[in-house]
């Protein structure tokens, strides 16, 4: 049987926008066509793969095989499309990278990233910042080659190498009235005020877990901010106090406008570390980066 890959494309959106109307919004399609296309890939599969209920469309199981399915056939097929449009451009690989938000700051791009793109200069870097577990999960969904993610709450088929640990870190601005302190304590961030990360996340439950470690009892949010850069600059301007975990490679670029607290008691750390597919050989771009986190992983 062989598989229509745009009429794969038609019923994958369908699924992802949860009904037809809106995939063909979607596609710029009638919806009448949308439904003709699901109605003849049904017919070659010989199952139904649809229902509606409760005014949304729903999976059968044969229809849960064919999306699984489709995803993967559609990831393969722009990875060729993306590798023709190198060999066009005269590149000599790409390597799509996940990081968790954990990474935007100035030292992943300056001690990291910038000296790989000037030792492969022919290797298109994609990049792109989010939640660990969400990255790592695109690493199996083939949307991404690697990720560089936080050790919690992963997706089970997540396949982790250990690099390093980071340490949670409270940062401030020059000039507030906690940075030249000796020792602060838990109480006195806790009444400056933290700028955090919006606690609705998805990661929110393993953020609060963190700073429950380090002694927050309670949340002391004073400012909800998405985006580590965003927060970073709410830190600059005296807005609070930001908590990020920084490993000791990028302590001194990670202070340009921010300086750390000295905070009583033991530090708390995390596990930091790649992801990538398991059971499937990598591409030589993709072995070359991974193998470049290894050196600058090291102690």
């Amino acid at each position: 049987m062989i598989l229509d890959l745009f009429r794969l494309l038609v019923f994958v959106t369908v699924v992802d926008c949860q009904g037809y109307s809106a995939a063909a919004r979607q596609l710029h399609l009638a919806q009448s066509t949308v439904s003709h296309h699901v109605s003849e890939l049904g017919r070659a599969c010989g199952a139904e793969l649809l229902q509606y209920k409760g005014r949304s469309v729903h999976l059968t199981p044969a229809g849960q095989e064919v999306y699984q399915s489709a995803l993967t056939l559609l990831a393969e097929q722009d990875s060729l499309a993306r590798s023709l449009d190198d060999l066009r451009e005269g590149r000599s690989g790409r390597v799509r990278l996940g990081a968790s938000m954990a990474f935007e700051q100035k030292y992943f791009l300056h001690d990291v990233i910038a000296p790989f793109c000037r030792a492969h200069g022919g290797t298109m870097l994609s990049l792109r910042f989010g939640h660990s577990r969400h990255e790592a999960q695109a690493v199996l969904d083939r949307e991404l080659d690697l990720a560089y993610v936080i050790r919690w709450h992963l997706p089970t088929e997540a396949r982790f190498e250990y690099l390093h640990d980071a340490e949670l870190a409270f940062l401030v601005s020059r000039d507030h009235p906690l940075a030249s302190a000796a020792t602060v304590a838990v109480e006195d961030i806790a009444a400056a005020g933290l700028i955090t990360t919006p606690l609705s996340g998805p990661e929110s439950y393993y953020y609060r877990e963190v700073l429950r470690r380090r002694g927050f009892t309670g949340n002391h949010s004073t400012l909800e901010v998405d985006g580590q850069q965003a927060r970073f600059l709410a830190a600059s301007a005296g807005l609070g106090v930001m908590a990020t975990f920084l490993p000791n490679c990028g302590r001194e670029l990670a202070y340009d406008s921010v300086t750390p607290l000295r905070l009583e008691g033991p530090a708390v750390t995390v596990e930091l570390g790649l992801v990538r597919r398991p059971g499937e050989p990598p591409s030589s771009s993709t072995e070359a980066f991974a193998a470049w986190l290894h050196k600058v992983a090291r102690p």
